[in-house]
């Protein structure tokens, strides 16, 4: 991805793995990240697949307090949940040419997302029969919270301290804090490891080719809650050099409720939100978030004080394969407002991003190539990784190291903006929901505008016409141009008029009207607090 117009990535220091030098350790050990070496959890988490099982992986003190292994405090160990080979056996380091890692979702079910990445990994071996579990490692880390006490980690209410109540060097987060990149709750009194810090030290394991010497790629999914992690580490993240390392690295972001936004612009009203700019929506309070439950930011807070030119380009310099759900049109904001100024759903907010942010594809066969893919889905993650869009991103492109990448899934296309890497057979296909014809007083369809919401306050256009099961473009625009009006709106069965729109009006996803006219069903009649606005001139003055 290449924005326009950004400032170039700032060069922070890289990101190796802090400590003290090994002679300042007493034993002289510093403790070694990596997966298999944390210490065991007792628990009694599920393991719904053949080729799962649940690993523990040392995770290092990333501020450097406590990193030597006689240390007590500089025990971290991470859940999670990695693939076996087809022998039920740990595969060996030479035989995995890739590695993905998936980030579960709001309900904290790692075992469910592990067992779906390896589902789609054997449908991917059914066609590409170097493509399985025993040249692809599939791991899921686990970010639990308190609600996983006593299932995923051992807990002692009658402990008369936090430590006696939560004994075990099982990372644990606050809530969904680890969503954002918060620093964990417990253990106890050494609060320094960010969700995102776990992350790095993951890639930097499986990215370390003197251990791994077949790598050829590795992935970071999430959907859901998991895709607004993956998002986030994206833009705030260290970049592959700066974490040392030399196989490329992809984000594979599906159907993300919300993102934080590159800009302190946002494309409709905020004057519903004072908020809207916060973290996790925006970066206003980034050093602080989560200060009041666990401990304040630790993760990379040199970027985001360079401000936002720079984290754009940060996020602007990764590879993001962005994944649609063509029927998701759900909303989980759950009282938060930030989310509604970017968009009223899922749908229009990550389009209402990629407009702002076009995503890129300069170098098909490079390291930065973004892409967007369309599936015919609703929100569930195990259809998105089973598409062939998501075995291409997740299994196949790049798969021998050669850049190789398939070209964007799912047509027609929606906006002009959402092709980064289109399919030359499509180039001729219209738009979808492209409306040519010409209606009463030489109106004609100007696209899919904002009414009032969660946003917006003030109405797009001033007089409604009528209600009734009559409505439809034809009809709406014949009333409003008889009644003297050069602006027609419908909505569902209600139709609208004026003469100039209004000043929060703004034009969103032809998707967001998708609503059947009730007197003409072969006609679209804009959608829930969204109308299709017809014009025969200017929509302002």
């Amino acid at each position: 991805m290449r924005f326009l117009g950004a400032a170039t990535t700032t060069a922070f220091a890289a990101a190796a793995l802090p400590g003290v030098a090994l002679g300042q350790c007493d034993n002289g050990e510093e403790v070694v990240p990596g997966q298999h070496l944390g210490t065991p959890i007792n628990n009694t988490l599920p393991v719904t697949h053949i080729y799962s099982e649940v690993t523990y992986f040392k995770v290092k003190d990333p501020l450097g307090e406590h990193v030597c292994t006689d240390d007590p405090k500089s025990d971290f160990s991470l859940i999670n949940y990695s693939s076996l080979n087809s022998t039920r056996q740990r595969p060996p380091n030479n035989a995995i040419q890739r590695a993905v890692i998936v980030c579960h979702g709001l309900r904290r079910d790692p075992q469910n997302y592990h067992a779906a990445m390896v589902n789609a990994l054997i449908k991917a071996t059914q066609s590409d029969p170097e493509i399985s579990v025993d040249t692809v490692a599939v791991v899921a880390p686990f970010f639990p919270n308190g609600n996983d006490r006593g299932t995923a980690f051992p807990y002692f209410p009658d402990g008369e301290t936090k430590a006696d109540r939560y004994p075990s060097p099982a990372l644990v987060w606050s809530n969904t804090a680890w969503a954002a990149g918060a620093v964990n709750q417990y253990p106890p009194h050494r609060e320094t490891v960010a969700s995102y810090h776990a992350l790095d030290q993951l890639l930097q394991w499986y990215g370390d080719t003197t251990r791994f010497l077949n790598m050829k790629q590795i992935v970071v999914a999430g959907h859901s809650l998991g895709a607004q992690l993956v998002q986030r580490y994206a833009a705030v993240g260290y970049t592959p050099q700066q974490l040392g390392l030399d196989v490329p690295v992809s984000w594979w972001v599906g159907d993300p409720n919300s993102m934080v936004w590159l800009s302190s612009e946002r494309p409709l009203s905020t004057g519903k939100c004072p908020t809207y700019d916060d973290y996790e929506a925006g970066y206003n309070g980034y050093d602080t978030f989560g200060a009041d439950r666990s401990g304040p930011m630790t993760y990379n807070l040199e970027l985001v004080a360079a401000g936002r030119d720079a984290v754009r380009a940060n996020f602007g310099g990764k590879a993001i394969n962005w994944r649609r759900a063509s029927r998701d049109k759900g909303d989980q904001s759950n009282g938060d407002c930030a989310p509604y100024a970017t968009g009223k759903d899922r749908n229009e907010r990550f389009y209402e991003f990629i407009r702002a942010f076009p995503p890129s594809c300069e170098e098909p066969s490079g390291d930065n190539c973004d892409t967007v893919d369309i599936v015919e889905s609703g929100h569930d993650a195990p259809t998105m990784f089973e598409s062939e869009a998501g075995l291409a991103r997740l299994f196949r492109d790049n798969w021998a190291g050669d850049g190789a990448r398939a070209y964007d899934f799912g047509y027609p296309r929606r906006t002009a903006f959402d092709d980064p890497h289109p399919n030359p057979a499509r180039a001729g296909d219209a738009l979808l929901h492209v409306d040519s014809a010409v209606y009463a007083g030489n109106m004609t369809w100007r696209g899919c505008f904002t009414d009032v919401d969660d946003a917006q306050s003030v109405g797009s256009l001033p007089f409604r016409a009528y209600v009734g099961p009559l409505n439809s473009r034809t009809h709406c625009t014949a009333v409003c141009e008889q009644a003297g009006y050069t602006i027609a709106g419908v909505s569902w069965e209600y139709c609208y008029c004026g003469n100039a729109v209004g000043s929060q009006t703004v034009e969103v996803v032809s998707t967001s009207c998708e609503g059947p006219c009730p007197g003409d069903s072969a006609q679209i009649c804009g959608g829930r607090n969204r109308l299709s606005i017809f014009a025969s001139g200017p929509l302002r003055p």
